[in-house]
Formats: C-alpha cells, sequence, structure tokens
C-alpha cells in the first residue's frame, strides 16, 4: 500500500478524536517545529511544517494530496502530539534538544495498516537539514492508530511490546553487526533476551489489574495498588537500562561502533519508558494525596 492509497480516505477529514489540551512553551514549540518525513517502502519524504518537500522526490500525486488536505495534516500533527502528552514523556524527555531555539522535531509516520502507524522521532537542527541530514539524534518511538485515541492500560501494553519487539530486533542485529559475536552473545545478548522476555511477561500480567485508559478512571479503591504496580515496573525496566548501559560501555571500550547505535536506540526508548512511569506515578501520587494543583 502506497502513501496515496493510505491518506487518500482522509481527503478533506479533519481528525477530530482526541482531547483538547492547552499548550506549555514547550509542546508549542515543539507544533511550530513540527517536521513530517513519510516512508514509502525504502523512499522517504521530508516536509516542512508548512508542507513544502525538502528531501526526496514525493510522487506528484502523493504531493498534490498533501498540499490540498493540510487541514487533515495539521489535526494529524496535533493528534500525535496529544497521544504523546497522554501516554508518553517522550517531549518532557528530550526537553534539553527541544527547547534549543535550532532545533526541530522530525516525525518519521510508517504505516502499519490503513490507519495504524508506527512513528519515529528524531531531532536536528533546521539550518543543518540539507548537508548532515544523517546527523539527525533519535529521541523515542511511537505507535497510534487514528481512530482510536484512547489507549487501554494507560498506554503501557504497547510499550512492553514494543521492546519484545525491539529486543528481536536488536539479538539479530547482534548477528550481523557485531566484529566479535560470540565475545558478547553469552554475557550480554543472551542476558538481555532473557531480561527482556521475563520483564515483559511480568510487566503484562501486572498491568491487567489496571486496564483503565485514563487516571481518572481508575476506582479511589485501587489508587494505591496502581501506584504499587507502576513503581514495580519502573524498577524492572531500569535494571534493564543498567544492563543496556553496560553492555553500550563494553562496545564503546571495543570499537563496536556499528552496533553500538542500534543499543543506543533500544536505551532511548527505555529512558522513555521510565520517564513515563515517573510521570504516572506522579499524577497517582496526586489523586491519592488529593492535593489541589490547578485550583489554590
Amino acid at each position: 500500500m502506497n502513501l496515496v492509497d493510505i491518506f487518500s480516505p482522509y481527503r478533506e477529514k479533519i481528525l477530530e478524536n482526541f482531547p483538547e489540551i492547552k499548550y506549555s512553551n514547550l509542546y508549542k514549540k515543539v507544533l511550530a517545529n513540527f517536521f513530517f518525513e513519510f516512508q514509502d517502502n525504502d523512499q522517504k519524504y521530508l516536509f516542512s511544517p508548512s508542507y513544502a518537500a525538502l528531501r526526496g522526490e514525493p510522487p506528484e500525486e502523493f504531493m498534490m494530496l498533501v498540499e490540498n488536505n493540510t487541514g487533515f495534516f495539521d489535526s494529524l500533527k496535533k493528534f500525535i502530539i496529544h497521544s504523546l502528552f497522554v501516554y508518553s514523556a517522550l517531549v518532557e524527555e528530550n526537553s534539553y534538544y527541544l527547547t534549543n531555539p535550532q532545533s526541530i522535531i522530525i516525525v518519521r509516520l510508517i504505516a502499519v495498516n490503513q490507519d495504524e502507524f508506527e512513528i519515529k522521532f528524531y531531532t536536528h537542527y533546521e539550518d543543518e537539514l540539507q548537508n548532515s541530514y544523517n546527523d539527525k539524534i533519535y529521541i523515542g518511538r511511537d505507535h497510534i492508530i487514528l481512530d482510536q485515541f484512547e489507549r487501554e492500560y494507560l498506554g503501557l501494553k504497547s510499550f512492553y511490546n514494543s521492546l519484545k519487539e525491539q529486543n528481536g530486533k536488536i539479538q539479530e542485529r547482534g548477528k550481523q553487526k557485531l566484529i566479535n559475536y560470540n565475545a558478547y552473545k553469552r554475557p550480554f545478548l543472551d542476558e538481555i533476551d532473557y531480561s527482556v522476555q521475563e520483564m515483559v511477561q511480568d510487566a503484562l500480567e501486572r498491568i491487567e489489574l489496571f486496564p483503565e485508559t485514563k487516571i481518572c478512571r481508575i476506582p479511589a479503591f485501587k489508587i494505591n495498588e496502581t501506584l504499587d504496580n507502576i513503581f514495580y515496573l519502573l524498577n524492572l525496566t531500569i535494571e534493564l537500562r543498567e544492563l543496556i548501559r553496560e553492555f553500550e560501555d563494553a562496545l564503546r571500550h571495543k570499537g563496536e561502533q556499528n552496533f553500538t547505535k542500534y543499543l543506543t536506540k533500544f536505551s532511548k526508548d527505555l529512558k522513555d519508558g521510565i520517564r513515563y512511569l515517573r510521570k504516572l506515578s506522579t499524577y497517582l501520587h496526586l489523586r491519592i494525596s488529593e492535593f489541589p494543583i490547578s485550583k489554590c
């Protein structure tokens, strides 16, 4: 399915199935500096916030579709940003980059099917897009379904399933990219594989206890138990991140740069997840304490 087939059903439509939020300065900057990158098989097409084609040569039919449906793509930007606000901490985790006056955010959409997308996020300096595009910095990933904004289990099920998927890619790329694969297989790759499998299984069992899509919908009698489980998941995820860090350090010391970049992306996904779990714990603490934050 090509890009025209994917987006044609949304001609002259506006996405409205997401909650309105008031933007902080950080989120205002993300929206103003939001660059779409559409991936079509091996081809990638980068568009400016005003939908000028910057990199790649989009097919004329797709170019016309974008130009004639900017209202839809504007609403898609908001859908993505609001998803990050509610079900992620990616923006907050990467505020160091995103608050820089020169920085922009690149949002790569990869179609899974008609209304489902994997999204990879990068940041870069706008004035370096043409000359050093490959130097962009990976800052995380997400997964959206356009007709389903709300996510069960506070969005955590898709996060842990994604870690399992990324682990599979790490294991395969280790075989392909590591110069001395056997030296790292048992102490690191096998340990990572075991840890991810165990953590994901444990996490998926835990989140079954709170299937709600929003914290405000968790019954009062379940709040403390939910917070305890969030801390449990947080600790598991931190332990895995520390193992990944140890592996990264060993690889850099031995000059295994061809593989290290893939592991760094996995580590980044873990950091984003850790920040989101901490964000959830803060919200849960506020509900438990009944401390007012919007009215004093």
